[in-house]
């Protein structure tokens, strides 16, 4: 094979590669910056704490498969110039039902379990000196949120989509001995995402980055990191 064959190979590759990149998925444009946090170890080791809260929802979708009759009908004709009507008939079509289910997931409270061992404490339920207590809220979705998702689909032909939501904490370390309220700390954790893909519609809104369900897992397992290394730095002060 010639260099001009080869070269002119390449060349008509090149576009076809990227084609195939544009067309396999969605790309992010623009997300929250995950925050940094620093665990501060316990003092004495072997603090004992207990944790409570630390609760999210979860749903999940069930599908319930049935059947269901219908009505179907014939076209009507003209023959020998008069009009005969069609008839209807019945018909048995399979349907599917999604049912949702809620529950509780225990995924935050054993992320903050192990960020609080890893840091020397000891976790127990019957002689604990301190309960830490954290309760999760939300989302907060404001109108200038959704005019500038609306703002953003629209304007990029549905190319492109855009989320933003706040989620809550609050932050409660209570002395088991006499029941007082040590630290009270409430938290704002928001999360934002662009993303932008190739094909209206179906791109940008199978994108994982700019699902809600996404949004709240990364803004709860934020303010879980950020509530415990607060937590574990109070609780290194304490007598």
């Amino acid at each position: 094979m010639k260099k001009g064959t080869i070269r002119l190979a390449v060349a008509s590759a090149i576009p076809a590669a990227v084609a195939g990149m544009l067309l396999s998925g969605c790309f992010t444009l623009a997300q929250s910056d995950y925050p940094a946090v620093e665990l501060t170890s316990a003092q004495p080791a072997g603090r004992r704490i207990a944790i409570s809260g630390f609760e999210a929802t979860y749903t999940t979708y069930t599908p319930v498969y049935g059947y269901s009759t219908v009505w179907g009908a014939t076209p009507g004709y003209y023959r020998h110039g008069r009009y005969h009507g069609g008839y209807l008939y019945p018909q048995t079509m399979s349907t599917t039902t999604y049912v949702p289910e809620t529950g509780i997931t225990p995924a935050y409270a054993e992320k903050a379990q192990d960020a609080f061992e890893s840091a020397g404490f000891v976790l127990g339920q019957t002689n604990a000196q301190y309960i830490v207590d954290v309760k999760f809220s939300g989302p907060i979705i404001t109108d200038g949120n959704r005019m500038a998702e609306a703002a953003t689909v629209l304007l990029s032909l549905l190319t492109a989509d855009y989320t933003c939501e706040t989620w809550t904490a609050r932050l409660k370390i209570t002395e088991v001995a006499t029941g007082k309220v040590l630290l009270l700390k409430n938290y704002a954790q928001e999360y934002y995402a662009t993303v932008w893909g190739p094909i209206p519609i179906f791109s940008p809104f199978s994108a994982e980055a700019a699902e809600s369900s996404y949004a709240k897992s990364w803004s709860l397992s934020a303010l879980t990191e950020r509530a415990v290394a607060d937590a574990t730095a109070f609780l290194a002060t304490c007598p």
